[in-house]
């Protein structure tokens, strides 16, 4: 394996040395230099380098994370081990990466005796529900410790196939809509709990629009938020998945702009925080959780940082879910949303505005441009759902403006166009057309569009022995809307990924485009979708 040497970490420029090592005994005081080097940078917590137990203080979780080597019966796997995973904590690898690793590794060196029994290794193996995942743990360990019989555990984990990836499963957008009411009612509203959940506020108004992992939200500080000189607001995102050369390379800084709303959601917070004296480097600290959580008794929780751990974060979604969403709300949902969630429907909102994968890729924090190809799966499913759903709420017609906020945290306007003309006005006041009638007689055909059916002057009102004939004609325009989205979508797909594996920047305004024409053609899906519901319920 490669052991990673940094000059100068502290300096503005790095270089790293890489360097192939396997285990040799002979080594050991140059692995006790490097422990003694991170335990003096705060990267482990032990005694010595020959701790049976090293906690390590893990970034993402909050937490302190222990590595237990307690393999006193095999006392040189115990050495190796414990200089592997030192060279992996001095990579950077994460905390909760090699905590797993570790714990996986010592069970089956327990389990197979010192990894000699072949046959219960490859019996552990089939059992593994992560079986393909720990097969390539134990190809790279053996790659660094020589002593075993390589050949024979080569066979047995190279027997093993990786699984079909499968997308995540996201909520379905009716649930998404749902919750998104609920907050934006609740959060309008007089109550006595808005602070309690003013994180779900937060999180809920920004990472629909912004890309962000939840353990990047907890770690946004104080100050995360501003107001330049030209009027414009920025927020300042630390980005948590880049790839690492070391442990001392540091986490990316990002900076964004936002909208004059999220500048005013922050500040509010803020001054919420002053007045009760609820001072932290962090936005959402351990104060602030505490403040509506009090602990129980005198146990005391040692965090890494003062902020929320992903964890409480969970509880207190979940809490918002069961006194909100449930009781007060009454609201019947199926599928929970979970704060990983909302990241994915900000990516799936800007492939749909039209930014390119690169551009996607940059505001989300990949560490691949290729990393958000698993999103475009659920685009046509979004789209689809957005428009009914909007459709059975009657709500804005207008994609385009709301696509500019993402998905959710709009204020919308009620549509109630009804059954608002009995015949004979309509035969006095507005001009036949087929199936119905149009408002704009006096200009007619001056304004119109390619088709009535999606034109705003355009009343459905066809007579008794019409009707089923001009349902089927709206149903077969709605149909065909649907195939045209699809297909649209399918050509942003392509031209996205041209534009970043092909390097083609000349696309750009294609995606764009095409994406104008996504936006028309859910506007005209959703005309004629309201068309058919206000029949629907008018016959109910």
């Amino acid at each position: 394996m490669d052991l990673i040497r940094d000059i100068d970490f502290r300096g503005i420029s790095k270089v790293y040395i890489k360097e192939k090592v396997f285990f040799k005994k002979e080594d050991i005081q140059k692995y006790i230099s490097i422990f003694e080097e991170l335990k003096n940078d705060g990267f482990i917590i032990a005694a010595s380098f020959y701790s049976n137990n090293w906690t390590l203080p893990c970034d993402t979780s909050n937490y302190f994370l222990k590595l237990n080597f307690d393999l006193d019966v095999y006392k040189e796997l115990k050495l190796a081990q414990k200089i592997y995973f030192l060279i992996l904590i001095r990579k950077g690898k994460s905390t909760s990466y090699i905590k797993d690793y570790q714990r996986k590794l010592s069970y089956l060196i327990i389990e197979t005796a010192g990894l000699k029994n072949v046959n219960i290794l490859e019996d552990c193996l089939v059992n593994d529900k992560d079986k393909y995942t720990t097969a390539r743990l134990i190809l790279r360990f053996i790659d660094f410790y020589t002593e075993l019989d390589k050949e024979a555990i080569v066979l047995i984990c190279e027997k093993i196939c990786e699984s079909e990836r499968k997308n995540k499963v996201l909520p379905p957008l009716t649930e998404i809509l749902i919750f998104d009411e609920i907050i934006n009612d609740f959060f309008n509203n007089e109550n006595n709990e808005k602070f309690k959940y003013r994180l779900i506020q937060l999180w809920w108004a920004i990472t629909n629009i912004i890309p962000m992992r939840p353990v990047e939200l907890l770690k946004l500080k104080s100050d995360c938020i501003r107001k330049d000189s030209r009027g414009l607001f920025w927020i300042t995102i630390t980005r948590s998945k880049k790839m690492k050369e070391s442990i001392h390379d540091v986490p990316p800084i990002q900076v964004i702009q936002v909208n004059k709303g999220i500048y005013r959601l922050f500040t509010e917070f803020k001054t919420e925080l002053m007045e009760l004296n609820i001072t932290s480097e962090y936005l959402f600290s351990q104060k602030y959780y505490q403040y509506n959580n009090p602990p129980y008794g005198n146990r005391t929780i040692n965090f890494v940082v003062d902020r929320l751990k992903n964890s409480q974060f969970r509880e207190i979604l979940t809490d918002f879910y069961n006194e909100i969403v449930m009781e007060q709300y009454q609201a019947g949902i199926s599928f929970r949303i979970l704060p990983s969630h909302t990241r994915h429907f900000a990516i799936i909102n800007l492939f749909l505005q039209g930014f390119n994968l690169l551009s996607i890729s940059e505001l989300a924090g990949h560490d691949s441009i290729h990393s958000p190809n698993n999103y475009y799966s659920h685009s046509k499913t979004f789209v689809e759902s957005y428009v009914y759903r909007l459709n059975r709420l009657g709500l804005s017609n207008n994609i385009r403006k709301e696509f500019s906020d993402g998905f959710l945290g709009w204020r919308r306007e009620k549509i109630d166009e009804g059954k608002m003309y009995e015949g004979q006005e309509l035969e006095n006041f507005f001009l036949k057309v087929d199936y119905g009638y149009c408002k704009d007689k006096d200009a007619f055909p001056n304004n119109c569009c390619e088709d009535c059916r999606v034109c705003s002057f355009y009343i459905f009102k066809p007579s008794i022995n019409d009707y089923v004939v001009g349902l089927k004609w709206l149903e077969d325009y709605s149909n065909e809307l649907g195939v045209d989205i699809n297909n649209v979508i399918d050509s942003m797909i392509v031209t996205s990924k041209a534009i970043s594996s092909h390097h083609r920047p000349d696309l750009n305004e294609s995606l764009k485009a095409k994406s104008r024409q996504l936006q028309q053609l859910m506007d005209h899906k959703m005309a004629i979708e309201q068309r058919l519901m206000e029949d629907y319920l008018h016959e109910e």
